[in-house]
């Protein structure tokens, strides 16, 4: 019998998000998304599909070998399948357990996306004092103007 006010645990939310991602992945390998995929993207998402959750991460050098790519590729074609296509697949930097993996948990998405929302700040505050802004804020309000015309480019 359930309750109303059945909560659900973390296993089943992990649960939920590994199908999720599952899903998605499935749809982009049968064409679902703004193009085909390369081949070598297709290698690279059959790689990566089941590594769901930090603890399953692989890295860089392993998926460049498998691959016979340098890393630089694996890279750019991983910032494609998760602007493109939608896939959220992030990276921990961690020296022992580094490398690409499915995010299931807000704390990896979070975690995951960490180093590129620094990499914003710091690129943002570059530009304030190329530009001679008087704040990150006023940047900000410039960004947001030229927002919509970069939201028709992608």
């Amino acid at each position: 019998m359930t309750t109303l006010f059945e909560l659900r645990t973390e296993q089943d939310i992990r649960r939920e998000a590994v199908c999720a991602n599952e899903a998605a992945v499935h749809a982009v390998l049968m064409g679902s998304g703004p193009w085909e995929l390369s081949e070598r993207q297709r290698r690279l998402l059959e790689l990566l599909r089941g590594r769901q959750g930090r603890l399953q991460a692989v890295s860089i050098s392993e998926l460049a070998a498998r691959l016979s790519v340098d890393p630089r590729s694996i890279k750019a074609d991983v910032r494609e399948l998760v602007v493109s296509f939608r896939l959220p697949i992030v990276a921990s930097r961690d020296a022992e357990d580094g490398g690409y993996f499915f995010a299931v948990t807000a704390e990896e998405s979070l975690s995951g996306t960490a180093d590129y929302v620094k990499e914003i700040v710091a690129l943002a505050e570059r530009v304030r004092i190329i530009r001679k802004m008087p704040s990150v804020r006023a940047l900000l309000g410039q960004m947001a103007l030229e927002l919509p015309e970069l939201e028709e480019t992608l």
